[in-house]
């Protein structure tokens, strides 16, 4: 298995998204208006949700392939902006806390309560087995529904040129490549809101889509999909997750805990792929 699956399949694995109060769509879909591409990439952007931090709690749902049963799990999110993103994985009934898996823009960590063991690694040691140019604010971006450039930190007026972009009457289709040569895509509709993220290898081995449907307002008045859908199509594979919030709550008072028990035994990235490679 490659080292571009093992990163689509962790992302798959990570990712998020919701449910709450239902904004109607239109019947008739609207057409785009007229902008430049400054005016289109800063009017996406402005759209993005706007926050200090978020938390929700969410369901899970995976199938880790074509002839493999769906498995669900409730879990917790808490993001603090451009700090940290944790997910907390329920053990069913009981809700305690079977798996958390915390990311901020230095470290990776998972503490896995069933089993006892933690996984703990560095963005720079975690980069180096990756050939992806993707950081942890790209990560927080594509969850939250955000435009954003690999491996930057946000965006600038100064990085507009850098995106493609070709309009159709609905749709307006945005892309960009990074350092690899990854190809991201986004598409946004009328409201100027990411409806589809899309990161594939030129090669087209391998791409991993996320779809946002399900537009609800959320508790600071602001429209959110509260669905995001994540395919991750390989030559031999298609796994998906979708996931649903069952609330949508930000700038609120709430910790983190970055502490790992002193009895947890520590193992490796690799000793996670073969893990993974395992279940799936």
């Amino acid at each position: 298995m490659s080292k571009v699956k093992y990163f689509l399949i962790l992302l798959l694995l990570l990712a998020v998204s919701c449910k709450s109060s239902k904004e109607a769509a239109p019947v008739i879909p609207a057409v785009l208006s007229s902008m430049t591409t400054q005016e289109r990439i800063s009017s996406i952007i402005q759209s993005g949700i706007q926050y200090n931090n978020l938390s929700s709690n969410l369901k899970l749902t995976v199938r880790p392939g074509r002839n493999h049963k769906e498995t669900s799990v409730d879990a917790q999110l808490r993001i603090i902006k451009n700090e940290a993103l944790q997910i907390s994985l329920r053990i069913p009934i009981l809700g305690s806390e079977a798996v958390r898996i915390l990311i901020t823009p230095d470290n990776v960590l998972i503490i896995d309560r069933l089993n006892k063991q933690y996984l703990y690694e560095t963005m720079q040691d975690f980069h180096t087995q990756m050939p992806f140019d993707f950081n942890y604010y790209n990560m927080e971006a594509l969850f939250t529904n955000q435009l954003f450039i690999a491996g930057k930190k946000e965006i600038s007026p100064a990085d507009y040129a850098g995106f493609q972009i070709r309009e159709d009457k609905l749709r307006a289709h945005i892309s960009y490549s990074d350092k690899q040569k990854i190809l991201y895509n986004f598409e946004s509709d009328y409201t100027h809101r990411i409806q589809t993220t899309r990161m594939e290898q030129k090669t087209g081995s391998a791409f991993l889509q996320c779809n946002y449907t399900d537009w609800e307002i959320i508790s600071n008045n602001r429209t959110f999909p509260m669905t995001l859908n994540l395919q991750l199509h390989t030559p031999d594979e298609i796994y998906n997750l979708n996931c649903s919030y069952k609330s949508v709550v930000v700038n609120t008072n709430f910790t983190i805990d970055y502490n790992i028990p002193n009895n947890y035994r520590k193992v490796t990235l690799q000793q996670v792929f073969r893990l993974i490679e395992q279940l799936l």
